[in-house]
């Protein structure tokens, strides 16, 4: 049986013995799911459900552990290797900061870095989709609560988006992967699957946007599920993404992908749904769920979702943040954080940092997520300060993210001025002076992504993207390893086990075991 099977077969035989969870409780919830059509999907309530998996399955692929722990796949794959940090001590990720001896930044290999080299539980989330986009067209419309025609479009639009969510992020760290699209009614007896090219992957995902376009409504039924739940401005905001990826696989030779991204951005500005909020509210836009939210991960305390004393946001912090807490993981790059924030009046330096001004990077504390007065930190016991957690969610996607996405576009298409303006925007709400980009656009564009995303595991993909991660960090990264897809994940040695037709990344051949 191919590893692909193995999951589909998992996700199908695992999930029976679930009880049904209340919808207040949504995203919560694991999927149910059963391979015998007359015990599952056959109203609203499991086709409620059913999805609730998938969003539960795409929050364990983006806090996946490694050997030692910390619940931060996501961030070991876009903060950690970018340079944001001169050095991470924990064992098993302390590599993808300052690499070794053979590979200067970003190493890669190492057994306990085995979890990362996975695509597995992007597989789930992409096997639940398929279970959805399957099962749910078929259930009668007298079994809905709701105007059946508005509920059964909204899950499909949530499967379409994540199914493309999935494949996106993973065509991001590996490249090629195998593309699977339909629902397999007899997995055991399935072919193994062959990696598709990146290219025709991300065409995939344009098809999926397009068709959650269509399908998901601009806003959440109600507040508990704003940003976390899929929507058409979160499936406009993916589809920017996906263009500008594609942009860069195909070296600009075709400039339909920057004027489609830059399409898709502008549907999200023209709905008048997302804004940029004042710069005091920064503690409540990383708390979650603000008009500026597009997609994000719901880890929030009243959702019962929060990483207790783990995960990205909590390992980077200790006192005053965290109470009793003296130890540190992660050293910011001092270096970087002064050459980025060289504007006095940018009030990100205090936002988003805790002794920005200390000569010792070690001093220095990323509290963007927390707040900067710990507006973010809870305790379940305040009184003996048992159980910290930051109490925020996980921030995908945000609107000056597509602003400056959009910048980027505009500036791939050398409309200096359009480019301008959707820079200063984002640097009007720090309150920092306009800019003209130095006569270099391009690299102020990058910047301030740098700025504005710093610690929300966006800055390694901008640095693929856009070709920097060549110069970035005094030309570490080589132009040898970048130009043979050296920025590339390995592919999991226990992903070729059960399936005889996978190849590995060319990088990584004779380098993984």
């Amino acid at each position: 049986m191919s590893y692909l099977k193995y999951i589909i077969t998992a996700v199908l035989a695992g999930t029976l013995l679930l009880p049904f969870v209340s919808c207040k409780k949504l995203l919560d919830q694991d999927p149910l799911n059963s391979p015998y059509n007359g015990v599952f999907w056959q109203n609203q309530r499991d086709a409620e459900q059913g999805v609730a998996g998938a969003y539960a399955m795409l929050r364990r692929a983006l806090t996946v552990n490694t050997a030692f722990g910390g619940d931060m796949s996501h961030f070991a794959y876009g903060s950690l290797p970018s340079y944001e940090f001169e050095r991470y001590d924990q064992y098993d990720l302390g590599q993808l900061t300052g690499g070794d001896t053979r590979f200067p930044v970003a190493n890669y290999l190492g057994a306990y870095l085995d979890p990362l080299h996975n695509w597995s539980p992007y597989y789930k989330v992409i096997t639940q989709t398929n279970i959805i986009l399957y099962n749910v067209p078929k259930i009668p419309d007298n079994q809905f609560t709701e105007s059946p025609a508005r509920a059964r479009n909204r899950y499909l639009g949530e499967a379409y988006f994540l199914r493309a969510y999935a494949y996106f992020y993973m065509t991001r760290l590996w490249g090629d992967v195998p593309l699977v699209t339909s629902y397999d009614e007899d997995p055991a007896h399935a072919d193994n699957i062959k990696r598709t090219n990146e290219k025709e992957v991300l065409d995939n995902c344009i098809r999926d946007l397009k068709q959650a376009v269509n399908l998901l409504p601009w806003t959440a039924k109600n507040g508990n599920e704003k940003a976390v739940r899929a929507s058409k401005g979160a499936a406009y905001a993916l589809m920017a993404h996906v263009y500008m990826w594609k942009n860069f696989l195909m070296n600009g030779s075709d400039q339909q992908n920057l004027t489609n991204a830059i399409a898709a951005v502008d549907s999200l500005e023209g709905s008048g749904v997302y804004q940029l909020l004042p710069r005091e509210m920064y503690p409540k836009i990383f708390h979650g769920k603000t008009d500026e939210g597009i997609f994000e991960i719901n880890m929030q305390v009243a959702q019962g979702e929060q990483q207790t004393e783990t995960g990205f946001y909590f390992l980077n912090l200790k006192e005053p943040f965290i109470r009793n807490k003296t130890g540190k993981l992660g050293v910011l790059n001092k270096e970087l954080l002064d050459d980025l924030y060289d504007d006095e009046k940018d009030v990100r330096k205090n936002y988003f940092f805790k002794g920005f001004d200390e000569i010792n990077g070690e001093k220095i504390l990323l509290c963007k997520f927390a707040g900067p007065n710990a507006e973010n930190i809870y305790y379940k016991n305040p009184g003996n300060a048992s159980a910290p957690a930051v109490d925020a969610n996980i921030i995908l996607m945000r609107y000056p993210d597509l602003l400056l996405l959009r910048a980027e576009a505009y500036a791939d298409l050398s409309n200096t001025g359009a480019a301008l303006n959707d820079i200063n925007k984002v640097r009007a709400r720090a309150g920092a002076d306009p800019t003209d980009g130095n006569g270099d656009v391009k690299y102020e564009v990058f910047r301030e992504r740098s700025r504005e995303l710093f610690g929300e595991a966006q800055r390694w993909y901008d640095l693929v993207r856009t070709g920097y991660l060549k110069t970035e960090n005094g030309g570490k990264f080589t132009l040898e390893r970048y130009n043979a897809g050296g920025w590339k994940w390995p592919v999991a040695r226990a992903l070729f086990l059960n399936n005889n037709v996978l190849i590995q990344n060319p990088y990584w051949l004779g380098l993984v075991n």
